[in-house]
């Protein structure tokens, strides 16, 4: 139409999607399901999530033009985004989210295997998340961020991201580690544990990771680096460091990373000793437990149970 506009004319076309789409599945004698509902469906508490996510990755399939598709998706997946309290339905809509992208992979499992998979719909959720990452909004920032860790961690090991757009979400999360608002700082953190490379001493997420576990003043974001943060060379010394953490929790996370993520013979023989009589003699009951039942237990149970060995392992 002459003198109409790129988004009228986009919503023309979605219409008409719309249309034909219902139009092929009458003539198959089946169901495609509206994102409308979809979304509706999946803020239910007992809803079975993965029979929706199929039936949508159904639908998806069935699409020539998956443009309008998109579109969709991401308009309706804006109204929970502008949530900030963590209401049972809105965790709900994002977990969905989650799987629905991660089984449009699986379709492709069998041909693909060790080969990477493009997923069209992955780039243009991420662009979106990255653009809106900004936003004033605490509840649009919080939810971004959250999207990001949420979709990163459930992909397969052979989704490919663009080298550009894996940058772009890389930078994006990595501002975020510096917002004013804990929790956004806490679910960027998570969102980088993937891009993380403990191999590489100049990676920027290790450095971001070795001095937010060290500057961060809120417990809780410090708590979360740790649960990310993988053992190394350069990292192993800040997470003894947080072994004398002001708060409690913190301390009590990083003994349970020591015994379950870094090998006894890592650590000299004083940070051994240190470490034990330290967390031995903690002021807080629950930390001086988990020592016990978690940290010596684990050092044991690597000198095959034979407490002579684990002496020697300290002196």
């Amino acid at each position: 139409v002459h003198g109409e506009s790129e988004s009228a004319r986009r919503r023309r076309s979605c219409r008409g999607w719309q249309k034909q789409k219902s139009v092929r599945a009458a003539m198959k004698g089946e169901k495609l399901f509206d994102i409308r509902k979809v979304f509706e469906e999946a803020q239910k508490p007992h809803q079975n999530q993965a029979k929706l996510v199929e039936s949508l990755k159904h639908t998806y399939n069935e699409l020539q033009d998956k443009d309008c598709f998109h579109e969709k998706f991401v308009h309706y997946l804006k109204y929970v985004m502008v949530i900030y309290k963590r209401e049972p339905a809105v965790e709900q809509v994002i977990n969905f989210v989650a799987k629905f992208l991660t089984s449009l992979y699986d379709s492709e499992k069998e041909d693909a295997e060790e080969e990477e998979v493009e997923n069209p719909f992955l780039n243009y959720l991420f662009t979106f998340l990255i653009k809106s990452h900004p936003a004033n909004s605490n509840a649009i920032r919080f939810r971004v961020c959250q999207l990001i860790n949420k979709v990163l961690g459930s992909l397969p090991e052979n989704a490919h991201i663009e080298d550009e757009l894996f940058e772009q979400i890389n930078t994006a999360m990595q501002l975020r580690t510096k917002d004013k608002v804990p929790n956004v700082r806490i679910q960027a953190v998570l969102a980088l544990s993937r891009l993380q490379d403990a191999k590489n001493d100049q990676c920027p997420v290790v450095n971001v990771y070795c001095s937010l576990i060290e500057t961060d003043s809120n417990s809780e974001v410090r708590r979360a680096v740790l649960s990310c943060i993988n053992p190394s060379v350069k990292t192993l010394s800040k997470i003894i460091g947080r072994t004398m953490d002001v708060k409690e929790t913190v301390r009590k996370l990083a003994y349970q990373v020591l015994a379950e993520k870094v090998h006894v013979k890592t650590l000299t023989i004083a940070q051994r000793v240190k470490l034990l009589q330290q967390g031995l003699n903690d002021r807080s009951e629950s930390v001086k437990e988990i020592v016990q039942k978690q940290l010596l237990q684990a050092w044991l149970n690597l000198a095959g149970g034979n407490v002579l060995e684990l002496l020697h392992h300290l002196d």
